[in-house]
């Protein structure tokens, strides 16, 4: 294979990657603008580092069912680590979700009705 061709299917390739990202947004987004609810997640995992990448993943329950969610975090915070937060989800797609991570919440009796065992620190 010549490598121009080599080129244009990168190219194409790239193209295609870019575009799926685009739509999966776009369909994120619509989910989240009507039918919604919000529940208390947790934060569980935490990577410390930068980029781009989700480095807060959490946890969040809807009728009983547990669902996992990641976001990017606000290096100007303190560490989320184990911490509740109110998470906006998609009542027709409840997996698909967004922690505020600038929303904690503190008051046991609702975290325990969201579904978690809490467990002062």
């Amino acid at each position: 294979m010549s490598e121009t061709k080599s080129q244009n299917i990168l190219y194409v390739v790239l193209a295609i990657g870019v575009l799926y990202t685009v739509y999966k947004n776009i369909e994120f987004d619509d989910y989240l603008k009507d039918n919604y609810e919000f529940t208390i997640g947790k934060a569980t995992k935490y990577s410390g580092t930068g980029g781009l990448d989700r480095n807060v993943a959490y946890k969040y329950y809807v009728s009983n069912n547990v669902y996992i969610g990641a976001v990017k975090r606000d290096y100007e915070m303190a560490s989320p680590l184990n911490k509740y937060y109110k998470v906006k989800y998609s009542t027709v797609k409840p997996e698909i979700s967004e922690m505020y991570l600038t929303e904690e919440i503190t008051d046991s009796s609702e975290i325990v009705k969201a579904g978690f065992k809490y467990k002062k620190w």
